[in-house]
């Protein structure tokens, strides 16, 4: 006769189940179990750390407890810096560390109060339990806030040099790389990069109405960043020395504006584009006429002209008022004037030639899935 001990699907005490064959009440449980073990490990691991420090237990074969880690746990420099500072600032705080311990806060949370502890460590001494009891009940936006008006209220002096320490790491990077895409990165201080942030938002959410949009999210905001800069191009009062407005110089042959590959078609005389996309550009553009001998001597520059005039352009306001795409509502200001009938193509410039598309609606015209837009 078998027992029960005997059965393969018998569970024993501690038996572990494949995550495949929990109940769905169960996964959850042992998930948040698990990431309550994690944080009292990692409490536990920050008490040995400062026990570590205290001793100087890592002589001789180290001079710093950074050091140690770097060496025995191989944390990077700013990883045992960190750990350091929480091990070393927990023994200070015990409220904080007693609400670790126990799993009340977690590791992200801890490093929030450390940081606020250090505007005015004897306020916050003082309050540590009350702040713990907030950290252990909000939200990590809802922390954060609740510790910034603390800060404020310990040490204005002091809340507005951390301030201004955040806003002295704003940077941003921008590179070009060697198949023409730009990457950018960088970070802004709270209030710019708020600013920046509504902005693209402004502008992603308004071009998402269109039901046939099937651009992502980033795509949307890469977009929005361009019509930002593109718009400050065309209608910011800026100039660089000289009186004339920065721009985008496209160096194009005739035979490529007339869609033939191959001819020269750069951005700024180092980024090859495409005939098409330069078709687009100079749909409404000012442009230059160059003579060249050769592929260096210039034999005469002509005066540069705009494509379509303002008194052209301003009837098109009045007319088309904004994109003439269908379900598209941007308004004439985030517009480009299109040609129907391209003028290298022999177009006139010319309203019943013309509408006005927005920038991805003009691209959309141009390199996208439609040859041609029409007027609706």
């Amino acid at each position: 006769m078998t027992t029960v001990l005997d059965s393969p699907k018998a569970r024993q005490p501690g038996d572990e189940l494949s995550p495949e064959l929990l109940a769905d009440s169960e996964l959850v449980d042992r998930y948040v179990d698990g990431r309550r073990r994690v944080t009292r490990l990692e409490a536990e691991n920050a008490a040995l750390l400062a026990e570590i420090d205290r001793r100087r237990a890592y002589e001789p074969d180290f001079f710093t407890t950074e050091a140690f880690l770097q060496s025995r746990v191989a944390d990077s420099g700013k990883a045992a810096r960190r750990c350091v500072a929480e091990a070393r600032g927990l023994q200070e705080y015990p409220s904080v560390a007693m609400a670790y311990r126990a799993a009340e806060i977690d590791r992200p949370r801890v490093a929030m109060l450390l940081a606020a502890s250090r505007v005015s460590p004897g306020l916050f001494q003082r309050d540590q339990e009350m702040l713990v009891e907030t950290a252990s009940t909000h939200t990590m936006a809802g922390t954060h806030q609740a510790l910034e008006y603390w800060k404020q209220q310990a040490d204005q002096v002091a809340a507005a040099a951390d301030a201004e320490h955040l806003h002295r790491r704003r940077h941003l990077h921008a590179s070009q790389s060697l198949g023409g895409m730009v990457r950018i990165d960088g970070e802004l201080d709270p209030i710019g990069g708020r600013t920046v942030i509504i902005a693209l938002r402004s502008l992603a959410d308004a071009g998402a109405i269109d039901r046939v949009d099937d651009r992502t999210p980033e795509q949307r905001r890469a977009d929005a960043l361009v019509e930002l800069c593109a718009d400050h191009l065309q209608h910011g009062d800026v100039a660089e020395s000289g009186g004339s407005k920065p721009q985008v110089i496209v160096t194009v042959s005739l035979d490529a504006l007339r869609g033939r590959a191959g001819e020269p078609c750069e951005l700024d005389a180092e980024t090859v584009i495409t005939p098409e996309a330069a078709r687009r550009i100079a749909c409404d553009a000012s442009v230059s006429r160059v003579l060249m001998r050769g592929e260096s001597e210039v034999l005469d520059v002509g005066r540069t002209t705009r494509v379509v005039p303002a008194a052209i352009r301003r009837a098109l306001v009045v007319r088309d008022k904004g994109c003439t795409h269908p379900g598209c509502d941007r308004p004439h200001h985030w517009c480009d004037v299109h040609h129907v009938v391209h003028w290298a193509d022999g177009g006139d410039t010319g309203l019943e030639n013309l509408v006005l598309l927005c920038r991805r609606h003009h691209r959309t015209a141009h390199e996208g899935r439609t040859s041609g837009q029409s007027r609706e």
